[in-house]
């Protein structure tokens, strides 16, 4: 199907009727013109359309699809919305972002995995508006007929959702005649999985923009640093970090277990490093969050799982201790920099063995990986 044009005059956020506590929060953030997912997605999602939103990461899905949602919550007593996630990370960051954009007349909830869910469960009464959760947790709700009266259903990273265990039963759910669900999927790539639900439950009638820009292509330099040895990746790296004066960077590695000892190795180099994984409480991740995003430390150290979802403006690097296991999660990681128009590059610690992989995810993304210029 062919992409909607925008509505007529859609030149600014400030056109959906917003309040002026949600106008002062997007000058506050510095915004005023929608990107290209929003000004090709609002529209049709405002029409109570099926919508698919395919776009990279940093392109702005999220307030694409809460935006006008959150618009018709205000404007109408009837219906609620569900945003489902694959991991808690994510949910959080979307319920931060509607917590910043809403109404406060709009009541939102969370329905997490690593959360209480009894006090969840508590939480979401019929006054609860807006709901985000990761999919285990919500399906539990559902199985409990706790979610009545959804009208919406969101999909952020469908992927890995209809992969999991309870996929079955959540199509069981999506596929209900009764109520009639407005369904969005979102996400930097879609599947298999993400393919079959939009043929068995959307059907002919969705509308999937296309989406032409794509910082992986245009906000994001992509380099790789030879490394003879793998066991020579914690001197590169320090010394990367040293040759560079990395202000802030997000180094992704694969196995949890290796975090700590990326960690004691950079903090023993000079830097200040800060970890989020789920060995950590939600608490401790938060905070190291907040000091990253502040400025107060340089490096944040996790893996692909742990960080999903994060939105975290300024990020200038994005390394890779290891290669990501396909090229969905260099895309997935990458796009953790170059945000929001920004620029940011990426670089990716290789020995000789990891060449040809590394030459395969650069075929799949049409992407040009050099070596990085300015390293010794």
């Amino acid at each position: 199907m062919d992409a909607p044009n925008a509505q007529p005059g859609f030149d600014s956020l400030t056109d959906l009727e917003l309040t002026p506590e949600i106008l002062k929060a997007f000058a506050e953030d510095r915004i005023s013109i929608p990107t290209s997912v929003q000004r090709l997605a609002i529209p049709p999602i405002l029409a109570g359309k099926h919508v698919v939103l395919k776009s990279g990461t940093g392109t702005g899905k999220t307030l694409a699809y809460t935006l006008p949602i959150l618009q018709r919550l205000r404007t109408s007593s009837e219906g609620r919305a569900l945003c489902i996630t694959p991991a808690t990370e994510l949910a959080i960051q979307i319920q931060r972002t509607i917590e910043r954009y809403r109404d406060p007349s709009i009541k939102v909830g969370a329905l997490v995995a690593s959360g209480n869910a009894r006090k969840q469960r508590s939480d979401i009464q019929k006054s609860t508006r807006f709901i985000v959760g990761t999919t285990g947790r919500v399906l539990e709700m559902y199985a409990e007929r706790k979610l009545k009266g959804v009208t919406t259903v969101i999909l952020d990273e469908p992927e890995p959702i209809l992969a999991s265990k309870g996929a079955s039963f959540l199509l069981e759910v999506l596929s209900r005649p009764e109520p009639k669900l407005q369904l969005i999927l979102a996400g930097a790539t879609l599947g298999k999985h993400a393919e079959a639900l939009i043929q068995r439950v959307m059907g002919a009638d969705a509308v999937r923009p296309e989406i032409e820009e794509s910082p992986l292509h245009t906000h994001i330099q992509h380099h790789f640093v030879p490394v003879r040895d793998p066991s020579q990746k914690d001197l590169s790296i320090a010394r990367f970090f040293r040759n560079n004066r990395c202000r802030q960077a997000i180094l992704f590695v694969n196995q949890p277990h290796l975090i700590r000892h990326v960690y004691r190795f950079l903090k023993d180099s000079g830097e200040y490093p800060v970890t989020v994984s789920h060995e950590r409480s939600k608490a401790e991740c938060k905070q190291a969050l907040i000091d990253f995003a502040r400025g107060d430390v340089n490096v944040l150290i996790t893996t692909d799982q742990a960080a999903t979802g994060l939105d975290i403006p300024d990020v200038e690097w994005v390394l890779h201790y290891e290669l990501p296991t396909s090229a969905a999660g260099y895309l997935h990681r990458a796009g953790r920099t170059g945000r929001a128009g920004k620029s940011g590059t990426s670089v990716v610690f290789v020995s000789e063995s990891e060449r040809a992989l590394l030459n395969r995810f650069g075929r799949e993304l049409l992407l040009d990986i050099p070596i990085f210029p300015r390293d010794p």
